[in-house]
């Protein structure tokens, strides 16, 4: 057996980082950078027998922060598969957790005891499970006015275990929690993590369990410790509505929603399970198919982002009633031209004379990162004047960022700039660096129609910069190809690296479209406008002149 090589796993982070981490580590020992993508879709099984091929001094997890590790014991124990002397644990600041054999004779009474506690959860939650999905069904709320009700929303974000510092997700919560703030709406968060709330209170309810194995064992179990938290916390005080992000394992919102007899308002960005199938796989699938459908029966309003979802649902036997299409927005009081990208730009070393074009967002398989790497590499060794003045600047992370790094390694040389994540209280000086945004989403695998709503988008726009984006679905119905950007057949890299050449020559170009779509999403796309249409569904008034008055209840 080869036992003089290191085996390096990026979770998140810098691959830099991790790679100079293994040379102080180890010295003298080859550093194989084992691609996370080639684990994540794997499954179970396969995922075992990937590990069990890998050999070597040691097999080292990296990652920002070991706190955003999920499943602590349960990595710790991959020892029993892989055929690696040491399994190390590592983090950006330095802080390490070794794990060689002696040491899980140690660990085996706290992964016994977590084993149990997992399979006493499982069984628990299933029969609980199965029976809420038989009496689910939407609370008949009361209409109320803004005389007796105390809040318009409680709004929950029973995610724990995120420790993520930017992302779609954060960049939604945060602005739609700034749209309601801009209305004068009464809004109280209750979450499990730390969120910044638009000057709303913010009641944390950190998770306490710390004997498992798997995190879905732990986020099936953490439904009922939030919402009798947030039941104590709002059982005294009148609320319009609860309103919810759906996610994996949770029913939190459907819980609370019975308990305090006040209708739920579900924000759904697409169904989990056909997530898993699109490369973002999931255990104990019949667990998530259950949350799933108690969380949808019991939605007096169901907020989906996109057409496409509005059809699923129905499809699925939702009324058309019940749903609101609502995409995502942006603040273009935050993102608005001009916020530090010549500083920015200075900060990263580009010329002034060099045209930026810039990808923000995750690394992942709809997201089109493959087609933006076969365009750059076209662009980067094409012989053209043009082409020479770029600067690709790629910011975000995901499953797919260190292997596309890795493929441009060899001919990007200081002309492609990887930021990996940045807090999204620092992308607008980013997107001001700038000069081309790109969005060059992919069709979905299977044929339907692509039912994200990227958040990204609407940025773009309110900084008023040229877009080149995928001619899809819901890209093209708020985009008008030649006017507020310019589309690309989607998955097209030739046609991206062309369109890129275009507006890279023609300044005057990039000007009109960058215009024209701030023009479009200020008109069209707010967070205000967002808030607005959730707010009409709980029946509040605006109560102060200049904003939007809204009207209606739950159906």
């Amino acid at each position: 057996m080869d036992s003089d090589h290191i085996n390096l796993l990026l979770l998140n982070g810098d691959l830099g980082e991790a790679q100079a981490f293994v040379a102080r580590r180890f010295p003298g020992c080859e550093c194989r950078v084992i691609q996370k993508r080639e684990l994540r879709e794997a499954g179970w099984l396969g995922q075992m027998k990937a590990l069990r091929r890998i050999e070597g001094k040691a097999l080292v997890f990296f990652m920002q922060s070991l706190a955003e590790l999920q499943e602590p014991q349960l990595t710790a124990w991959t020892g029993l598969f892989h055929r690696c002397q040491l399994t190390v644990l590592a983090e950006t600041g330095g802080r390490t957790v070794e794990y060689g054999r002696l040491r899980w004779l140690w660990m085996l009474p706290g992964a016994l005891a977590s084993g149990i506690c997992d399979l006493a959860t499982f069984a628990s939650a299933w029969f609980l499970l199965v029976l809420g999905r038989a009496q689910a069904r939407p609370v008949e709320g009361n209409r109320r006015t803004n005389s007796d009700t105390e809040l318009d929303l409680a709004y929950l974000y029973p995610y724990p275990a995120d420790a993520n510092a930017a992302g779609g997700a954060l960049s939604h919560v945060q602005g739609f929690v700034s749209g309601v703030a801009s209305l004068k709406g009464r809004c109280e968060i209750i979450s499990g993590r730390a969120l910044r709330a638009g000057g709303f209170p913010v009641h944390l309810v950190p998770r306490k369990r710390t004997w498992f194995l798997f995190r879905e064992s732990m986020a099936l179990s953490y439904n009922l410790r939030f919402a009798w938290k947030a039941w104590k916390l709002l059982r005294r005080r009148t609320v319009a509505c609860v309103y919810q992000r759906h996610g994996r394992f949770v029913v939190a919102g459907a819980l609370l929603s019975r308990m305090l007899r006040v209708p739920l308002i579900l924000e759904y960005n697409a169904s989990e399970l056909r997530m898993a199938d699109y490369g973002d796989p999931v255990r104990f699938r019949n667990w998530l198919n259950l949350c799933e459908q108690i969380s949808l029966r019991s939605a007096n309003s169901i907020v989906v982002v996109s057409e496409a979802l509005r059809q699923e649902l129905m499809e699925q036997g939702t009324s058309n009633q019940r749903i609101v299409v609502s995409p995502n927005a942006v603040n273009p009081e935050v993102f608005s031209p001009g916020p530090g990208g010549a500083e920015c730009r200075k900060r990263l070393g580009i010329d002034p004379a060099e045209i930026v074009v810039a990808f923000v967002g995750t690394f992942s398989y709809w997201h089109g990162v493959r087609v933006l790497q076969r365009a750059i590499e076209r662009l980067l060794t094409a012989d053209n004047s043009v082409g020479s003045r770029l600067r690709f600047l790629l910011v975000g992370d995901g499953p797919l960022c260190a292997e596309i790094r890795m493929g441009l390694e060899k001919i990007r040389s200081n002309r492609v700039i990887f930021t990996g994540l940045v807090p999204h209280e620092f992308i607008p000086a980013y997107l001001d660096a700038a000069d081309i945004m790109l969005s060059p989403h992919v069709r979905m695998p299977d044929g339907r129609p692509f039912f994200g709503s990227p958040t990204k988008l609407f940025e773009y726009m309110a900084m008023a910069k040229a877009i080149i984006a995928s001619n899809l679905d819901q890209l093209a119905q708020v985009l008008i190809h030649r006017t507020s950007a310019w589309l690309v057949e989607p998955g097209d890299a030739s046609e991206l690296a062309s369109a890129i050449l275009l507006l890279a020559g023609d300044g005057d170009l990039r000007k009109r479209l960058g215009e024209n779509a701030r023009a479009a999403v200020l008109r069209e796309h707010t967070w205000e406008q967002n808030a607005a249409r959730v707010l009409n569904r709980t029946g509040r008034i605006a109560r102060e002149p200049g904003s939007v008055a809204v009207v209606g209840a739950p159906s």
